[in-house]
């Protein structure tokens, strides 16, 4: 009785976007040697905001305060808009010391192959397919039962909304946890930012890496920090240069492989 409750739940939530409600589907992002992510898919119509739970509350206080400022020291987002009308996809970068806003036009065609094979996962019945994208071959399951065709990220174009979506090497894996419905257009305004091609979005990654605290400099600040006495004591931008550029190399494993920047 439980489950047929939450199921007939689930039909009327999703039945609520041909009405042009909100709709949010939440997603865990599991990584290797990582802390398990949360990720918001927001759905108004045949437009949808892809981001994570930090940056979603980051966009809504941004409107309140007018201010946004990203808390990343990397330039990987999994940020990105979709405009299902205009066939218009966007990824979305923030740069992690200027905040300055890019965008990037996402026009890698996903050639989707559907499979026969079908499986539940939880109250969904699922089928099986897959493509490439970033230089990676991804398996999707999506729901037979609702023709929503939206996923994780810039993942869409199935019969049916994304209920679980992983990478064949396991780097990335996205599994549908919740969905909701809301009377609030949750996308919010977002702001304006420049758009870039690849080769820019690389550029920018690499004279990051060469000099992350060249703005600050350029201010003629100095890096000061406190000790366990209350003492403050000046840092090295050489050494803090350093750090970063070990915690960038560290983390430096994009969605899109085929365009990853080969820090040295």
């Amino acid at each position: 009785m439980k489950n047929m409750k939450l199921f007939i739940l689930i039909l009327t939530i999703l039945s609520s976007i041909t009405s042009a409600q909100n709709i949010t589907f939440i997603y865990e992002l599991n990584k290797p040697n990582t802390q398990t992510e949360y990720y918001y898919l927001d759905v108004l119509g045949k437009q949808s905001v892809f981001r994570s739970e930090s940056a979603r509350k980051a966009d809504s206080l941004a409107l309140i305060n007018g201010y946004y400022a990203s808390k990343k020291p990397t330039f990987e987002h999994l940020y990105s808009f979709k405009n299902l009308i205009s066939k218009k996809i966007y990824k979305s970068v923030t740069h992690p010391a200027l905040y300055d806003l890019y965008y990037i036009n996402i026009d890698e065609n996903l050639d989707w192959n559907v499979h026969q094979e079908k499986q539940k996962i939880g109250e969904f019945e699922c089928q099986k397919a897959t493509t490439k994208y970033g230089g990676k071959t991804w398996i999707a399951w999506f729901d037979v039962n609702n023709p929503l065709q939206e996923g994780p990220y810039i993942f869409h174009g199935l019969p049916g909304f994304i209920v679980k979506l992983t990478d064949v090497d396991k780097d990335f894996d996205f599994n549908l946890i919740r969905i909701k419905r809301s009377s609030k257009n949750n996308q919010f305004n977002i702001r304006k930012g420049k758009e870039i091609n690849w080769e820019t979005y690389k550029k920018l990654q690499e004279d990051y890496y060469s000099d992350p605290f060249s703005a600050i400099k350029a201010q003629g600040y100095k890096m000061k920090i406190g000790d366990d006495k209350g003492n403050t004591l000046d840092m090295s931008f050489k050494d803090l240069t350093g750090n970063l550029q070990k915690q960038l190399k560290e983390k430096n494993s994009p969605i899109e492989l085929n365009q990853k920047v080969e820090f040295k």
